[in-house]
């Protein structure tokens, strides 16, 4: 915003050394406890002693999935673009992203939620940026077991409502997410956690109150929705 220069922070949570030489992007070692959540909190405490942040800031998020099974067109840059204008001129504390939403209230860990930010692609501002929660360990332990029929909670951390939505997401009867019947249950454990982490990302935000911006949000959100969500579709189809 207002002309300055990105900088691009790499977050590599795999063993492999990676460079490049542009001035403009660094990689760092980040770890893998909670996926991209760790990663990301390394990046903000990289970040934080790095450079002299300020209060125009603004911040964006991405993950390793974001490019794969997701479609961005230009459309969708545009609409970002839109969006972000407008966010920093109407708010004080906003994430920006795809935002999806219920008509059932859900807690994790005692905070209660409709709706959150998918987490592959997400912006922010610096008010929202200081209060972002990436990591919460009793996410992690609150996975008791995982069998090939079900996932077990403890339930003093996650209610029966969410407990439902993520075995209906990952060890459905019919259709659920993408992998749910071929991934082995210790895949299935880490993609539970990676869900708690990212609705919990929400909640703390919302408790904070920090608005949650919709990108796709009106009728010509809803077209490159679809037209993204088309182009996706062709693009697994190809792959085989």
């Amino acid at each position: 915003m207002g002309g300055r220069k990105a900088q691009i922070i790499v977050i590599n949570n795999g063993p492999q050394r990676q460079h490049v030489n542009r001035e403009n992007v660094e990689f760092i070692q980040g770890d893998n406890r909670c996926f991209e959540f760790s990663g990301w909190e390394a990046g903000k405490q990289y970040i934080e002693k790095r450079y002299c942040l300020k209060s125009d800031d603004t911040f964006c998020f991405v993950n390793d999935t974001f490019d794969k099974n997701h479609y961005f067109s230009w459309l969708t840059v545009l609409l970002y673009h839109r969006k972000l204008k407008q966010a920093v001129k109407q708010y004080q504390g906003f994430i920006l992203g795809r935002v999806d939403t219920r008509n059932i209230e859900y807690k994790v860990d005692h905070l209660p939620f409709t709706e959150w930010v998918s987490s592959y692609f997400f912006i922010v501002d610096y008010t929202a940026y200081q209060a972002l929660v990436f990591t919460n360990p009793r996410l992690t332990d609150a996975v008791r077991e995982v069998t090939d029929e079900s996932i077990n909670f403890d339930s003093s951390v996650v209610d029966s409502a969410m407990q439902e939505h993520i075995n209906g997401w990952l060890r459905p009867e019919g259709k659920g997410w993408y992998r749910a019947h071929t991934s082995n249950n210790e895949v299935i454990k880490n993609k539970s956690i990676a869900i708690l982490h990212e609705k919990y990302l929400t909640a703390t935000l919302k408790a904070k109150e920090i608005a949650l911006i919709h990108v796709y949000r009106g009728r010509f959100g809803r077209l490159v929705r679809k037209f993204d969500k088309r182009i996706q579709d062709y693009r697994i189809a190809i792959r085989g």
